[in-house]
């Protein structure tokens, strides 16, 4: 199990008390391997040192301490004792000025003073020396009755009012050691005997976190913060919890709080920063990466999340340089290497992205999130058999969440090699996926149904159709749309065809219209240039162009300035100039297929976007045939179809909230593929 820095320093402590000095120094250093100037590793490794009588080596450890963090008492204190016993006594007194500065105990400045007079025997006048005597012995004293007071306090606590010395070094080391049964049973004893010991909740609330139990460590920490409400770093425990539990809000407070007792914290504006994501707010996000990485330059961790973060934002340039970036601080980084791999895909580099995917597997062979973009790729680079072991391979590691998702693609997989018995055995094992929530799996629930409802129009309808000896190919190339058609008959001027899908997922007529590479293009260039020459073509792409979260009105949305009629104009015409370029060497018999209606429930949404959403596919569609057929394409209404008069779906050809049924694709060809821009069939 992989310790967290808070862990290890926690182990190390526990070590470091427990006289375990060998096993708290490979700790400490550790720590400092990962975060080199964190303040608790670096002055803890200078005790160390000091014990054993390298007190040069501490000098260096407990000055690294004091940079990091100077409010520390603690670290000006060990500072200057490792001075005096190097006999650096003028750099003593000056650093004892810089710590009554910063609000260093007076008492504990003064008896280090008096260390110093002692140790030294100045050579001055022997009036002064009685004078400096005289204050000396007066606060001698003072630390006299100092040490009554806390040798009064340990004894109480041996009669009951805090745990044993014993009892706290069985608690870490039963934590440290994994036995969290036993570590449980004592902390909750302890807690039940002293509940005002916060060490003893902390731990509680870790040994419950470690074992599953997030919602009973969430009380056990709530209790440390109140017992101890300026410990920063008990609020920053309390924020990732609440965190992982979902409540995003009241974890960006408690982390706010946090920095506010400890501002160079860099850990917390790190977990700040991944709350803020989550909960959507990407600047702000920036913002806690950045300050993250300034107090701590070499946390690699804040650097792979900047560059998610800035590929959110669109900024995939400075996306990349950061995950190369954290990859330098962490070369065996696998989470780097799989976000960098995923940034390459944007760009359509897809033989990186796919180097990146296997480099963060080969680091970690159980990483099923990198596994799952691996067969994302594969499917972009159009190979179907390596996507299939890959999506094999995220079953066999993880039976939820990711293992869920990749049974859909494999069902989808399935489909589109001809074995339907297959498809619906993996539909019905990731049954599951409609009880996620996240976004990231909702294009598989979506994928899910419409895929079922499919499967099921050809178990009634469609049972043991197959291609004829004389059926021509008509190969449908698109997105999620495309599948409707796939192992259909259809007959056109007296000759059958046979529909044959390959799927390109969420491609959007901008994907292929824009100047830029992506993943989008590489498929559909590998897909169309495979066929053979004059091939009969149908390209079902547009629909993700027309929604109201995404394509032309959001685009519209950012730049209120712009024309709806000039933004769907421009995207059309691109998108069908990729086309025609693309075909200029192989003069494939083309035909575009058109947007349907709306099939949303109006309910969910107001009159107002309704009414853009019906009004942006009208447009839309006139402009896709006009267009369409000015460069010799054929074009096949969908929209006519559904329509019921307002621009709305008529309820009859549409097999989900988006795509149209098998049955309605063949009432389409029935309609509309008599147009004389078909008599090519």
């Amino acid at each position: 199990m992989e310790l967290t820095i808070e862990q290890a320093l926690q182990q190390g402590v526990a070590a470091h008390k427990a006289g375990k000095l060998e096993e708290a120094e490979r700790l400490y250093r550790a720590i400092l391997q990962s975060q080199p100037k964190h303040p608790d590793a670096n002055h803890n490794l200078g005790i160390l040192a000091v014990s054993v009588n390298k007190a040069d080596e501490a000098l260096l450890l407990f000055k690294s301490a004091l940079e990091a963090n100077p409010k520390i008492e603690q670290f000006w204190l060990s500072y200057i004792d490792a001075l005096i016993k190097e006999k650096q006594f003028e750099n003593a007194k000056l650093m004892i000025e810089q710590a009554k500065k910063q609000g260093v105990s007076r008492e504990k400045v003064d008896a280090i003073e008096v260390q110093i007079i002692t140790t030294t025997q100045l050579k001055e006048p022997k009036l002064v020396v009685q004078k400096k005597s005289l204050t000396l012995l007066e606060k001698r004293k003072k630390l006299a009755e100092q040490k009554k007071r806390e040798k009064k306090a340990r004894k109480q606590n041996v009669k009951g009012i805090s745990p044993s010395q014993e009892q706290l070094n069985s608690l870490v080391e039963h934590y440290q050691n994994g036995r969290y049964d036993d570590a449980e049973k004592l902390a909750k004893s302890i807690t039940q005997q002293f509940p005002k010991h916060q060490f003893a909740w902390t731990l509680l609330g870790a040994v419950l976190k470690q074992t599953g139990r997030i919602n009973e460590s969430l009380f056990a920490k709530q209790t440390a913060v109140e017992l101890e409400p300026l410990d920063a770093k008990a609020y920053y425990n309390l924020g990732i919890t609440l965190q992982e539990l979902g409540r995003l809000d009241e974890a960006e407070a408690s982390y706010k709080q946090a920095i506010a007792l400890k501002p160079d914290f860099a850990e917390v504006h790190y977990n700040l920063g991944n709350t803020l994501k989550e909960l959507g707010r990407l600047e702000e996000a920036l913002a806690s990466y950045t300050q993250a990485i300034a107090l701590k330059p070499d946390f690699a961790e804040a650097h792979s999340n900047l560059g998610v973060t800035l590929k959110e934002l669109g900024r995939l340039e400075e996306a990349l340089a950061s995950y190369t970036q954290a990859i330098a601080l962490k070369t065996d980084y696998a989470e780097a290497h799989s976000n960098l791999g995923i940034t390459l895909q944007e760009f359509g580099r897809l033989e990186e992205a796919e180097v990146s995917y296997n480099q963060a597997i080969a680091l970690k062979p159980d990483f099923a999130e990198a596994i799952l973009n691996l067969s994302i790729i594969q499917s972009y680079m159009n190979d179907l058999e390596a996507e299939i072991v890959s999506l094999q391979n995220v079953l066999r590691i993880d039976s939820d969440d990711y293992g869920l998702r990749a049974g859909v693609s494999l069902a989808i997989c399935n489909f589109l090699e001809g074995d339907f018995a297959e498809s619906k055995k993996h539909l019905l094992a990731a049954t599951k996926i409609q009880e996620k929530k996240s976004s990231e799996s909702q294009p598989e629930r979506v994928y899910w149904t419409y895929l079922s409802n499919i499967l099921k129009w050809h178990k009634n309808k469609y049972l043991g159709v197959k291609k004829g000896k004389n059926d021509k190919n008509l190969y449908v190339v698109g997105e999620s749309h495309s599948l409707s058609s796939h192992h259909l008959c259809i007959q056109k001027s007296g000759v059958n065809f046979f529909c044959s899908t390959k799927l390109i997922k969420g491609c959007k007529q901008w994907h292929l219209g824009n100047s830029f590479r992506n993943q989008y293009k590489h498929q559909f260039e590998t897909i169309f240039f495979a066929l053979p020459k004059h091939s009969y073509v149908l390209v079902a792409i547009g629909e993700i162009d027309c929604r109201l979260d995404t394509g032309i009105i959001a685009h519209k949305k950012k730049f209120p300035e712009k024309q709806i009629k000039e933004i769907i104009s421009n995207t059309i015409e691109n998108y069908l100039n990729y086309i025609v370029n693309n075909n200029s060497d192989y003069q494939h018999n083309v035909t575009i297929q058109g947007v349907p209606c709306p099939n949303l429930d109006v309910r969910n949404h107001s009159e107002k976007d309704i009414r853009q959403l019906g009004e942006v596919i009208k447009i839309f569609n006139y402009e896709l045939e006009m267009q369409s057929k000015e460069k010799g394409f054929g074009f096949l209404d969908t929209h006519q179809l559904t329509n019921k008069g307002d621009g709305m779906s008529n309820g009859c050809w549409h097999i989900d909230d988006y795509h149209l049924s098998p049955e309605g694709m063949q009432e389409a060809w029935r309609r509309y593929g008599s147009d004389k821009s078909y008599e090519q069939f």
